[in-house]
């Protein structure tokens, strides 16, 4: 998973960094609007939360589910 921080302008997402993805690459976008602080606490440690899980799937052992629909052949 990449997380990356971005714009909506003129109908179109555009990223604060470029990312590391080859032309044409398919990928699938959830979109959390960052200045809705209705509830902020709970957020905060979604966030916290994500943080923590993307740390530990970016591990070594678990590289090997990076390609999950080859390896399960979906």
């Amino acid at each position: 998973m990449i997380r990356v921080k971005g714009r909506y302008r003129n109908q179109t997402l555009v990223l604060d960094q470029p990312l590391a993805l080859r032309e044409g690459a398919e990928v699938e976008i959830d979109i959390r609007v960052a200045e809705d602080t209705s509830n902020a606490e709970h957020e905060g440690w979604a966030d916290l939360g994500m943080d923590r899980l993307e740390e530990e799937w970016s591990g070594s052992e678990d590289a090997i589910y990076d390609d999950w629909k080859k390896l399960y052949g979906v």
